[in-house]
């Protein structure tokens, strides 16, 4: 059999087994060339930040899955000159080079986890910008800070309209020892309503929308950008509503509340 055909083959066996069916095959056939893509990514990354470097940065933030083409420059150039950023001293970064398809795992989308926990920890990023989708993933994934460290009661109330929320129970569950035996053996407790989430993502990587009053323990991650000016200029997601975050360690945190004020405008 030819591996062509062979791997049409193990594609029709893998319809409907879930993440960790996909994953195992994605490891077996593609094991090299995400090692070669990440260690491509870990250079470039690495002469990007040492050019970088050479002026320090007043804004680092990560667009995911954006659709313009020209979303980088149009929104460094509007930002820095929104908030008064002199460019020849201060670097904006507004990062559109990554994508992530939660329902491929590719080489792409694993490139993109490992640049996100790189950068994450190495504190160089500040905003998280992408689709809502996506952004329930890394919303759970305990990625974004929780807005009530930043913002006012006050502040937050005037844009409940606009707020974006993860259900921390949730993120407690996935980051629960049942969660990490149902990845092991794809049991779960049918009663426990995240683990049947859980299991309905990890079958359909979808999550199901949800309003704040059905979540045992809401918490304000996000701002919804339907709406804004600049996103809807430059293309960056023309089919779907975009969140902007800040990342949970961000110490350029009064630059990114700029940033997400500049976006939701």
């Amino acid at each position: 059999m030819a591996v062509r055909d062979e791997i049409r083959e193990q594609r029709q066996k893998l319809r409907g087994q879930g993440f960790k069916a996909h994953w195992e095959y994605f490891w077996e056939y593609y094991k090299i060339h995400t090692i070669v893509a990440i260690f491509a990514l870990f250079l470039i990354v690495t002469l990007v930040r040492d050019i970088a470097n050479r002026k320090p940065y007043a804004l680092y933030s990560l667009f995911v899955n954006n659709q313009g083409m020209e979303t980088q420059t149009m929104l460094q150039d509007g930002f820095a000159e929104y908030a008064g950023i002199d460019t020849t001293k201060e670097n904006v970064l507004v990062d559109t080079s990554s994508n992530y398809i939660g329902s491929s795992i590719d080489t792409t989308t694993v490139a993109t986890s490992e640049k996100i926990m790189a950068l994450i920890a190495a504190k160089e990023l500040d905003v998280f910008v992408t689709d809502i989708g996506s952004a329930y993933h890394y919303a759970s994934q305990e990625t974004f800070m929780d807005l009530r460290e930043v913002y006012s009661t006050e502040e937050l109330d005037a844009m409940s309209d606009k707020l974006f929320y993860v259900d921390q129970a949730y993120a407690d569950y996935l980051a629960s020892e049942e969660y990490t035996t149902y990845i092991t053996n794809g049991k779960f407790d049918p009663n426990n309503k995240y683990a049947v989430m859980a299991d309905k993502y990890n079958e359909t990587f979808h999550y199901d929308i949800m309003d704040p009053s059905e979540m045992d323990d809401p918490i304000p991650v996000g701002f919804k950008l339907d709406g804004s000016k600049a996103l809807e200029e430059c293309g960056a997601y023309p089919e779907e509503t975009a969140v902007a975050a800040i990342v949970i360690n961000s110490e350029r945190i009064d630059t990114s509340k700029k940033f997400i004020e500049y976006l939701m405008k």
